[in-house]
């Protein structure tokens, strides 16, 4: 019976269960990519790290901690990495780049492939560097060529195709250059320079875990402040920011999902409002109505059971071609194929959410009674006990589907929550639209216009899944191109002629008149010069750090770079207290202002004791000033400001930041500030911002595919609503045409309700994306929450010219023959 019954509509009920598949596909892809590359960390996290444990130190290992490391560990390997300036004498140029000298085996664990193969062997043992290919292409390199770091030329011995694993913060920022510590200990530039970072990797025994060794370092080195990272913690890193951008993207498949089970829904309450008149038959003929339900609901088994069996081979294609594609730049070897077990879990799941949400309209037909038959309603209403009780089995299976990108029960119900609250939001906005379209028209406006907008609120209307299937996906599309514009916008220097894109790290107080000097002879201006001191957090109110566990361990961690001055900058407001400008009492407190975030992060407020430990001198004070800053503007501001008569004879090194007006410019300085100046670190920001915003373009563009499949699901709903309300529109042509409207007439009330239609679903996603992108531009960016007027007008028009056309292209035809033969036709 079920198989019978759906012969005259399977073709609409076949392009509805298309809307399932991007749902279910979005699903599989991503949760099989994550769990592949999960799958590769758990395999390979000693091979991330390099070694069993990584030890960090600004400060250079003695010979004594290093004599009791080794003591302690099967294997020592040492390495410095700062960044700094290399000089290509052949072209005279000169580039910013991450040094790294290596002394020992690392990486203990995984291995740094090189071309020739024994060029890493080859660097450690001889005078030579090793260089990444962006470097040898942009400067013409070849192996054997001469290249100068600070104060010694090192030969290019070879080129680094697999790196060793990554410590520094700053590497990715600018190119690595694998040098011996014995070389770069001949370059001069590790006295006094402030961005080195010591580290040590030890290759310990087996059967040591990575807590229990970071318990006995710090044990045996309680006095020792270093950063230990393991590879379990690697793994923690790598799996965390993964999960938070699964996360993201979970969002956007569950609600693709949801979407088309939606869809599944509305085509199967057209199909059951229908074939009242056959069910009502059916139980005339004395068919009970779990029956009549049951003929049903396996049409809805086979629905949504062909849906999610193709979104999950279509999600296998997805998943394959991204590794295939994205496999070399991954941080671990994943497998290419198919997680059969992501695979059957996101099937069951869409399946099931499918079958759930379509389960509402089916109710109905156990209200259907004989006497349907005679009259013929149209319309008939399920009970409120089997609707509560579906709506509860659609919560818990939300929940369950968040959940497999959330394996935290109170996030993945906060998830499905916010879905719910959104989609909830769309149909009360389409309720009101229909609302308003039936008191809206007056009896003045034209009639062609009265009745096109008319058709928003007539019964077997398609307003509502207009707003939820177009709507919803021009609202997520809208939303990530919106912020991947205000992202654009906070790295465009061009805003404000004012702000630094250079900045000069390391100057010495020796060096500073003669690099002034420098900036001057090129015409070049000298924004700020300010001095910097690095010091650390001993105790707050008192209590010293290791002993207070109300607060993160990275508070008493941190190394701060802090400065010293006696006014603000523009950049900066007070919003408590008062900067101190006076002199300081030599026997109190030295007067502090703190940023608020970081004092709000810290937990202290006006008048808490803060001591300093600056390089191993105690430094009493007591916050006097809580100040605002603006870090949109690239100058420098400080966490911490301390007053003049301090610090000055402290260890330290000044930072002079300047404008360039162009590329040349920037690298005419520093080639100059290179060949005087071989300590000095010039950081292009402008070259730094170029290579964050070609990441987060490429972030960017697999979130706006990815968003698309909700635009995806949409369509087949969209296709299906047509095509289940060419009916309606058939009869009302009949009528029309019957009362004297002519063929255009009718033609113009259809593009009047398609445009109505695209116009009120675009025009309410668009307005739920200024509404979001406001809120990520005030709380997220600090930027204008006005939207770029471009992206929504054009997301505006796009939908309704879709709907335009597509209305009227599945609508053709109604028009062409004579009413008479339409009504001799009409079963």
């Amino acid at each position: 019976m079920a198989w019978r019954d759906s012969r005259s509509q399977r073709l609409r009920l076949l392009v509805f269960s298309l809307a399932i598949v991007s749902g279910v596909a979005a699903l599989t892809a991503i949760h099989s990519l994550k769990e592949g590359i999960e799958r590769g960390v758990g395999s390979e996290s000693k091979a991330l790290l390099g070694s069993d444990l990584r030890l960090s130190s600004r400060r250079k290992f003695t010979d004594a901690e290093l004599s009791s490391l080794g003591g302690e560990s099967v294997a020592l390997a040492q390495e410095v990495s700062f960044p700094s300036m290399m000089r290509f004498s052949e072209n005279d140029g000169a580039r910013m780049i991450q040094v790294r000298g290596m002394a020992g085996e690392f990486p203990f664990y995984g291995e740094a492939t090189t071309r020739p193969a024994d060029a890493w062997e080859a660097m450690k043992n001889s005078n030579g560097v090793i260089l990444e290919p962006a470097i040898m292409d942009q400067f013409s390199l070849k192996i054997g060529d001469v290249v100068e770091l600070g104060e010694t030329s090192l030969r290019v011995v070879g080129v680094i195709e697999n790196p060793a694993p990554r410590g520094g913060r700053f590497s990715g920022f600018a190119p690595e250059v694998y040098a011996s510590l014995k070389d770069v200990e001949r370059t001069g530039l590790l006295g006094g320079n402030s961005m080195v970072s010591h580290q040590v990797h030890l290759k310990v025994g087996e059967g040591i875990g990575g807590k229990d060794l970071k318990k006995r370092m710090r044990s045996d080195f309680p006095d020792q402040r270093w950063r230990m990272e393991t590879p379990e913690d690697r793994q923690e890193n790598v799996a965390g920011a993964l999960q938070k951008f699964q996360q993201f993207l979970s969002i956007i498949a569950l609600a693709a999902l949801v979407l088309g089970a939606i869809g599944v829904a509305g085509a199967v309450h057209t199909h059951v409002r229908r074939r009242l008149k056959f069910i009502a038959v059916l139980r005339c003929l004395g068919c009970p109505g779990q029956m009549a339900f049951g003929i049903y609901f396996v049409q809805v088994i086979i629905l949504g059971l062909f849906g999610s069996i193709m979104g999950g081979l279509v999600g296998i294609l997805i998943q394959t071609g991204l590794l295939t594609s994205l496999g070399s730049e991954l941080p671990v070897s994943v497998k290419i194929g198919p997680e059969w077990l992501v695979v059957a879990k996101t099937v069951v799941i869409g399946f099931a959410v499918c079958v759930a949400f379509a389960l509402l309209p089916l109710l109905k037909i156990r209200g259907v009674s004989p006497a349907q038959t005679l009259r013929n309603t149209g319309e008939v209403k399920s009970g409120l006990f089997g609707r509560m009780l579906v709506g509860f089995l659609l919560a818990a299976l939300l929940v369950l589907a968040a959940r497999g990108s959330d394996s935290n029960w109170t996030r993945a119900g906060a998830l499905a929550g916010g879905l719910i609250v959104a989609f909830l939001a769309l149909a009360g906005v389409a309720r009101l639209l229909m609302l308003v379209s039936r008191h809206l028209p007056g009896n003045r406006w034209p009639y062609l216009l009265r009745q096109g907008i008319s058709n928003l609120h007539r019964p077997g209307n398609q307003t509502l899944l207009f707003l939820l299937s177009p709507g919803l996906g021009t609202f997520l599309l809208v939303t990530v191109l919106s912020a991947g514009s205000l992202m654009n916008e906070r790295l465009d220097f061009k805003r404000s002629a004012e702000s630094p894109n250079l900045y000069l790290i390391d100057v010495q107080p020796d060096q500073i008149a003669s690099v002034e000097e420098v900036l001057k002879d090129q015409g070049l201006p000298i924004l700020e010069s300010i001095p910097m001191v690095t010091m650390r957090i001993e105790s707050i109110r008192s209590v010293a750090g290791k002993r207070v566990e109300d607060l993160p361990r990275w508070v008493f961690r941190r190394e701060f770079r802090s400065t010293y001055r006696d006014e603000l900058n523009d950049t900066e407001e007070i919003v408590a207290g008062s900067l101190s400008t006076g002199p300081v009492d030599p026997s109190g407190f030295v007067p502090l202002s703190l940023e608020e975030k970081i004092a709000g992060d810290m937990g202290v407020v006006l008048g808490d004791e803060l001591v300093m430990d600056v390089q191993g001198i105690p430094i009493q004070t007591k916050i006097t000033s809580i100040r605002r800053v603006d870090w949109s503007q690239f100058n420098l501001n400080f966490f911490m400001v301390f007053p003049t008569g301090v610090l000055e004879e402290a260890p330290g090194f000044q930072v002079i930041t300047t404008r360039t007006p162009d590329p040349a410019a920037s690298g005419n300085l520093q080639r100059e500030l290179a060949k005087q100046f071989a300590n000095v670190t010039a950081i292009d920001l402008t070259q730094i911002l170029k290579m964050v915003r070609e990441l987060l373009e490429k972030i960017s563009l697999v979130v706006s595919v990815l968003a698309g499949f909700t635009l995806l699901a949409g369509i087949p709903i969209f296709l299906g609503t047509l095509l289940n309300g060419r009916e309606v529109r058939q009869r009302e042509s009949v009528l029309l045409r019957t009362m004297g409207a002519s063929a255009g007439q009718v033609r113009a009330i259809l593009v009047i309700e398609f445009a109505v239609l695209g116009l009120l679903s675009g025009l309410t996603g668009v307005l739920l994306a200024v509404g979001a992108n406001a809120a990520l531009a005030i709380s997220v960016f600090d930027a204008s929450p006005w939207p770029d007027s471009i992206i929504t007008f054009s997301a505006l028009a796009t939908v309704t010219v879709a709907a335009v056309i597509g209305g009227m292209f599945l609508s053709r035809g109604l028009t062409r023959n004579s009413p008479l033969e339409i009504l001799r036709n009409e079963r």
